[in-house]
């Protein structure tokens, strides 16, 4: 695939970047997100930046390119499906510079404009939780926050409240803002006396590990996993374990589990606090 007149790759560079190269533009949003292990939100299309006013971009021609597998990186999980690209259009706001002072290259967004065009693409929990996560693995700093919300459209600025970068992850993200909304008290990373942390503990009384093939399939971590979960018990909290599968296709079904988990538990424990010592077991 030819490069764009004035605009050229390297051999090294990955089917991405000479896909944005090839037209005009740069990787941008969620794809600028992704290839830094941000949260990037389930869309696996190419997203490429490319200044107001471009004209004949050949997105057929680039969206008839297949996926590259050729890549001299070793993960390329980041790398996006193939197919149409998401193009976005410079707006005025983005002639900010966001952090162009940090190392950005000339063929990828600098960090806070990916973080701002993710926030506007996505619906508003995946877009919280691609802050969380940017937050979380330092992919922009904490005091980048006042910029990144004073170019937000207002409607989005109250997001900030729901903010929270002790998220491990966009699941926990997720699952911390749809429980949080329905009146929920969810606490992230909560420890289990004499054993390791869960992902999230709901109203004190229900531990939720949320797990992923990536980080729970090795035999080590599933022990780690079973371990804790014996553990909790002992202690007299239940434990619900769900996959990426449950939040995202299967989430009526969950939150029926979890909220009667829930209601159960609290009963057990005003049950077992009423009852004289003597009668406790």
């Amino acid at each position: 695939m030819s490069e764009r007149r004035g605009l050229y790759a390297s051999a090294a560079a990955d089917l991405d970047q000479r896909r944005a190269v090839r037209m005009g533009g740069l990787v941008g949003c969620i794809s600028a997100l992704r290839r830094s292990g941000v949260w990037a939100g389930l869309d696996t299309r190419l997203h490429v930046h490319v200044p107001a006013g471009s004209k004949r971009l050949r997105v057929d021609e680039v969206a008839a390119v297949g996926r590259d597998r050729s890549t001299p990186r070793s993960d390329t999980s980041f790398l996006a499906e193939a197919g149409a690209p998401r193009v976005h259009w410079q707006r005025p706001v983005e002639q900010i510079p966001f952090g162009r002072d940090c190392g950005t290259t000339d063929w990828i967004v600098p960090p806070l404009l990916a973080l701002r065009q993710a926030v506007l693409c996505q619906d508003e929990e995946h877009a919280i939780a691609s802050i969380d996560s940017a937050l979380h693995t330092r992919f922009i700093a904490h005091g980048q926050l006042d910029l990144l919300f004073e170019t937000l459209p207002s409607r989005l600025r109250r997001l900030r409240r729901e903010l929270d970068p002790l998220a491990d992850s966009g699941t926990e993200s997720i699952f911390r803002v749809r429980l949080r909304r329905l009146g929920h008290v969810v606490e992230l990373q909560r420890a289990v006396p004499g054993s390791s942390k869960f992902d999230a503990l709901v109203d004190d009384v229900v531990a939720i590990d949320l797990d992923s093939k990536r980080w729970h399939s090795d035999d080590r971590q599933q022990i780690w996993d079973y371990d804790k979960t014996l553990q909790s018990i002992a202690w007299g909290r239940p434990v619900i374990r769900i996959l990426p599968h449950h939040l995202f296709e299967y989430w009526p079904e969950t939150l029926q589990a979890i909220e009667r988990a829930v209601d159960d538990a609290r009963k057990l424990r005003r049950y077992r606090r009423g009852r004289p010592k003597s009668a406790r077991f």
